[in-house]
């Protein structure tokens, strides 16, 4: 019975932080700007989750925005401006004629892909390591070039919790916390990977 009772409250505590996590992130994203920050926060706790080294909420929280809100709120900013324009470039294509869509419809396809691969690992690369804007970005690109079948399922995963947000609004209170959580999660296996090969090729001497 004791044992009943104890996996019962350690579920119960589980579903409160995620809960907890979840609406703190959607509180924190109502100024709109704050969004980059919060994400990020987002990803730092769900990171000591799945790393094992706390199982706080608020603390790590706040923690997390206050170390990655001067590198994560004006690349915000240019993520916003990015897709604004992507907006207006699909927009000025979709008047051009046959031969200018043929032209430019790849190009604008190959930076959307880009730009979705980037932003597919940008938050847990960006909360795991301490990298500037450059080495973000193109560490993020390589990570998701170099195990697509994994981007994919971030992908994947990103889609389904917009799928469950459209079909059940409901699910905003804990969809959120539990992607990022599956998101790093799949993440950290690739952390993992990366590090063991860089560690081979260097007790190799190549």
């Amino acid at each position: 019975m004791k044992l009943v009772k104890s996996n019962f409250y350690a579920a119960l505590e589980i579903f409160s932080n995620f809960l907890l996590l979840n609406l703190l992130w959607v509180l924190m994203c109502l100024p709109i700007v704050t969004i980059f920050p919060a994400t990020a926060a987002l990803f730092g706790v769900v990171r000591e989750w799945v790393l094992k080294q706390d199982s706080s909420v608020f603390r790590s929280f706040f923690k997390c925005y206050k170390e990655n809100f001067k590198q994560s709120f004006p690349l915000g900013l240019l993520w916003m401006v990015l897709m604004a324009l992507f907006y207006m470039n699909f927009t000025v294509i979709s008047q051009l004629g046959s031969m200018g869509k043929m032209f430019f419809t790849p190009l604008l396809f190959l930076g959307g892909l880009l730009f979705i691969f980037v932003s597919a690992f940008l938050f847990p690369v960006m909360v795991h390591y301490r990298l500037n804007w450059i080495n973000l970005l193109k560490n993020s690109l390589i990570l998701a070039i170099s195990y697509l079948p994994f981007t994919l399922l971030v992908i994947a995963v990103l889609l389904a919790m917009a799928a469950a947000f459209f079909w059940q609004p409901i699910t905003f209170l804990l969809i959120f916390s539990v992607g990022a959580y599956l998101i790093f999660f799949i993440s950290n296996n690739l952390f993992i990977k990366t590090e063991q090969i860089r560690f081979s090729i260097k007790k190799s001497g190549i």
